[in-house]
């Protein structure tokens, strides 16, 4: 037996569940944890989800939806039959057990609080958390000009509105929601878009954020965290975003901030969390200055990254469950760059010759550009795994009968118009 075999034996008799295989954040769970030697469960409530198809994946499963009567029961007999020792929870799958979270929260690398445990996964109480923490000061350095508005309160005035910077940003949270079914993100323009969108909002929600713009450019801090220590962190920069107006990060860089890391590691702190996490920023590099976006207490978009840049996060946070804990923090490899291609680089690019706002010279310079990242030798793609390409390509293919199937609708809507 090998030095690493020897490693990594004690792993492959221990089952972890890995809800929505369909996210690229848990395919990186799927394929660090599978690597590793785990036995793994991908889950999915859909049967076309990429991570029930990956070799790292010891077993694949279709779950019933959340909102199903059947869901409970099944997740129940799941865990009891198949000898689950741990599960990776997405926030969707966290909301869905939330009644049964007293009885499955040892399985899970996350807080044992139920309150602790939910409260970074909504915007709204995060905001309304470091209005209690943060000095003023602090408060209006970091997080970015906003209305928190409750079901019954009174709406802001345009003129209020009017005196933080727009597009404006409407949100509310799963945790809100009156069914707990869903989350809201919209971005408008105007004030006037936003009390409107905000009204619509509290009809279904019981509270809704109106955030203003802030400049610059998308980054984040990620941290593994064991009752306080510190496994592993790692930090990076959005290159592009989908759409290019600002969303996820489709082409990213590893990266490191010595004041973005000591100061949302400090929030993660005060908020006693246990877990992973990525606090998403943006940061503005003319004055060095970030604002907090959100915090999202689950594997998030640009795992790839990670464990391309030398930070192993899932690996190392689900070691340390099993109280197997590392000998110290693994140091990232600073310059990576990796994208996803389909369909949020595509998404980056076609969003631009939709924005009449963007020049036709910068049109073609992102075609350009688009184009040559497919021969740059050292950029990588999240997908396109060692020993798991072939998601890659699945990808591209489901993209393709998507467009197809969109294509024959469309014809044969023409065809009946035609025939009347």
């Amino acid at each position: 037996m090998t030095n690493n075999q020897s490693k990594t034996n004690w792993r492959k008799d221990l089952n972890i569940l890995v809800p929505e295989a369909h996210a690229i954040g848990s395919v990186g769970v799927i394929r660090s944890l599978g690597c590793a030697g785990y036995r793994v469960h991908a889950c999915s409530r859909d049967p076309k989800a990429l991570g029930l198809r990956s070799n790292y994946s010891t077993s694949s499963v279709v779950c019933p939806n959340y909102a199903d009567p059947k869901f409970m029961d099944w997740i129940q007999a799941y865990i009891k039959n198949t000898k689950i020792d741990a599960i990776v929870p997405s926030d969707g799958f966290l909301f869905a057990v939330q009644p049964m979270f007293k009885s499955i929260s040892h399985l899970m690398p996350i807080p044992k609080d139920e309150v602790l445990a939910y409260r970074p996964f909504s915007k709204i109480d995060v905001n309304q958390f470091m209005k209690k923490t943060l000095s003023e000061k602090d408060y209006l350095r970091y997080i970015p000009p906003n209305f928190v508005i409750e079901r019954g309160d009174d709406l802001p005035s345009v003129m209020d509105l009017a005196e933080i910077k727009g597009p404006y940003y409407v949100k509310s949270d799963r945790a809100y929601h009156c069914k707990k079914l869903e989350a809201f993100f919209k971005r408008v323009e105007t004030p006037h878009s936003a009390l409107i969108t905000a009204r619509h909002v509290l009809e279904n929600f019981d509270a809704v954020l109106i955030q203003g713009w802030v400049g610059g450019m998308k980054a984040a801090s990620a941290f593994s965290l064991h009752n306080g220590r510190v496994l592993a962190r790692s930090g990076v920069l959005g290159l592009r975003t989908a759409p290019h107006q600002g969303g996820m990060m489709s082409m990213r860089q590893s990266w490191y901030h010595d004041g973005l890391f000591k100061e949302t590691l400090s929030w993660l702190r005060a908020m006693q969390w246990h877990g992973v996490a990525m606090v998403e920023c943006k940061w503005d590099p003319t004055n060095d200055r970030f604002w907090l976006i959100e915090i999202n207490s689950r594997f998030y978009g640009y795992l790839h990254l990670d464990l391309y840049s030398g930070v192993d996060m899932p690996r190392i946070l689900m070691d340390a469950h099993f109280d197997r804990m590392p000998k110290g923090i693994p140091s990232q490899k600073i310059g990576v760059q990796c994208r996803l291609v389909a369909p949020h680089d595509i998404t980056n690019l076609t969003s631009k010759f939709r924005d009449y706002s963007v020049s036709w010279p910068e049109k073609l310079i992102s075609t350009f550009r688009f184009i040559l990242d497919f021969f740059n030798p050292t950029m990588r793609a999240d997908l396109l795994y060692p020993e798991d390409r072939k998601l890659y390509w699945l990808q591209w293919l489901q993209i393709f009968q998507s467009k197809l199937k969109s294509a024959a609708l469309i014809l044969k809507i023409i065809s009946t118009r035609l025939e009347k």
